[in-house]
């Protein structure tokens, strides 16, 4: 099997959709399956061929308002269809819907590839971030008309491939998430690190993208309340970079510390070292970063919306309050705080939990769902030449 995939976000951009195709990469090199990514530029210097197996082609691209981490890039379409020709895919796999993703799904049309497409944010829940709600119904009805060309749409979430049904999304199919938990595990607690976020302090923490769109004004809300309430025994930690940042930094109450972005070892300590995972966000079609926490044995206090849902079970592993509920969201962390046997229960249920989500098994059904779309495609081209 050959495999082009298209996205408009690859490494060294960080994200869920990034450490997806990272780990993806990985796997299909350890099969021996032969795959091309088409990706934008970041740096000079990014790699091209970096594989047997794999080989990458980057294209310059402009940054946005709405991700000024990414980069969106318009190849020209004989450039696309000149090294996809060459390179002869048995299917495409498109990750996202602008630049890069469009040109994908474009060439396998074109060709009569079978194509595979999968859904990985909801831009349009993060439009009223943004003050854009404006252009909801028209992105809306993008999104329908841009996937409702794929053979298969591969949702992350239950939750997610719900609310696309609703929407009138066809050929939808579950594709979820992994997580390595020896990556991502209690054994990283750091007792030097600890004194560093908080001495002798509670600490929370918050791991992801700093913008509007993961809700961080509840959390900051929050924050202060608990500071008020309970003056210099919390730490809150902020862990990643975005356009949030500064505004973090510069309005913040006393008990609010940004790291700024961590990965590998770095990252897997400053997990372990925390006590609560407290994630406001109600906008994730999955939530990756929620189940890193979990398996560095975090209890959560989150929102009750969007793909978390699928792992996230209130009072099990977690402590869940309505989108935009500052209140409870608020009682929740103070209860995770104070209470020590409800924390520590709701830590070992969500390491428990976390143990059950394996990469590979992950990447083993997407295989079987290529297969099957090449299947039902060679059965569709007998039928019409019968």
């Amino acid at each position: 099997m050959r495999i082009a995939y298209f996205t408009d976000t690859y490494m060294p951009e960080i994200n869920g959709v990034t450490n997806t195709l990272s780990r993806l990469g990985a796997y299909l090199d350890s099969k021996n399956v032969h795959h091309m990514v088409f990706a934008p530029v970041y740096n000079v210097g990014d790699a091209g061929n970096v594989s047997q197996h794999r080989r990458i082609v980057r294209y310059k691209g402009i940054t946005t308002a709405l991700s000024t981490e990414s980069r969106l890039a318009f190849p020209a379409f004989w450039d696309v269809d000149n090294i996809c020709d060459m390179f002869k895919p048995d299917i495409i796999h498109v990750t996202t819907e602008l630049g890069i993703g469009f040109r994908g799904m474009r060439y396998a049309l074109s060709r009569n590839v079978p194509l595979v497409m999968s859904y990985h944010t909801d831009y349009c829940k993060y439009l009223k971030y943004h003050n854009l709600e404006i252009f909801r119904p028209l992105l809306e009805k993008y999104l329908e008309w841009f996937y409702s060309f794929s053979d298969r749409t591969l949702a992350p979430s239950r939750h997610t491939m719900e609310e696309l049904f609703r929407k009138g999304f066809c050929n939808l199919h579950l594709w979820s998430r992994g997580i390595d938990t020896r990556c991502f595990n209690p054994a990283y607690r750091n007792m030097e690190l600890r004194d560093t976020l908080g001495k002798d302090k509670f600490i929370f923490l918050y791991v992801g993208r700093l913008s509007r769109e993961k809700n961080l004004d509840m959390l900051l809300q929050a924050a202060e309340e608990i500071q008020r309430r309970f003056p210099g025994q919390t730490s809150f930690v902020f862990t990643g970079d975005g356009p949030y940042y500064k505004t973090i930094q510069n309005f913040s109450p006393s008990n609010v510390l940004c790291t700024g972005f961590k990965q590998g070892r770095d990252l897997s300590e400053i997990y372990a070292s925390a006590d609560c995972f407290a994630f406001p966000s109600g906008t994730e079609t999955f939530g990756n970063v929620v189940l890193e926490a979990m398996a560095s044995g975090l209890p959560v206090s989150g929102v009750a919306s969007g793909g978390v849902m699928d792992f996230l079970s209130h009072d099990r592993n977690a402590l869940l309050c309505p989108v935009d509920d500052v209140q409870t969201f608020t009682n929740n962390l103070v209860s995770v705080m104070q209470d020590k046997s409800r924390r520590l229960r709701l830590a070992k249920n969500a390491r428990k939990d976390s143990l059950s989500m394996d990469w590979n098994c992950v990447f083993d059904g997407l295989i079987n769902t290529y297969n099957a779309v090449l299947e039902e495609n060679y059965r569709q081209r007998y039928e019409q030449s019968a």
